[in-house]
């Protein structure tokens, strides 16, 4: 599967960002270079971008930021009108909650701006969620 990393307003990028492609070697994906938002709008404009050409797209950061521009809450006002198939929380038993907006055959995965709480949910409840994903043919 081939993959897309959006930083949004993340910290500890590099940290994250090492975590991150270790794990999507793991997990067999391939992933472009990270890419950088520092607002909803940009945000919004990378991943419909990244979406074009990706079957998934990670967006790293903005869960804590609170208020209207956490990236949980500008995913549920882009999906208010027209909902994914199938909306998931991951699970993180050391920190923020992951989530999975997914279609027939994209998905957006938000993960929390921590190295080894993405390194938790990427090993856990996401790796179950992609194994059930691929099984269903859902993403090729």
């Amino acid at each position: 599967m081939t993959g897309e990393l959006i930083f949004y307003a993340a910290r500890k990028t590099s940290l994250c960002e090492r975590s991150l492609r270790r794990s999507f070697s793991e997990l067999d994906l391939i992933a472009d270079e990270a890419k950088f938002a520092a607002n909803c709008k940009t945000l919004g404009e990378l991943v419909v971008s990244s979406l074009k050409t990706n079957d998934i797209v990670f967006v790293t950061g903005g869960l804590d930021i609170g208020g209207e521009s956490d990236s949980p809450s500008v995913f549920a006002r882009a999906f208010a009108d027209n909902p994914p198939l199938e909306m998931k929380r991951l699970k993180n038993s050391s920190g923020s909650d992951g989530y999975v907006f997914a279609s027939d055959s994209q998905a957006i995965i938000l993960l929390p701006d921590d190295p080894q709480q993405i390194e938790n949910i990427m090993n856990g409840a996401l790796r179950g969620f992609l194994k059930r994903y691929r099984e269903n043919k859902l993403i090729a």
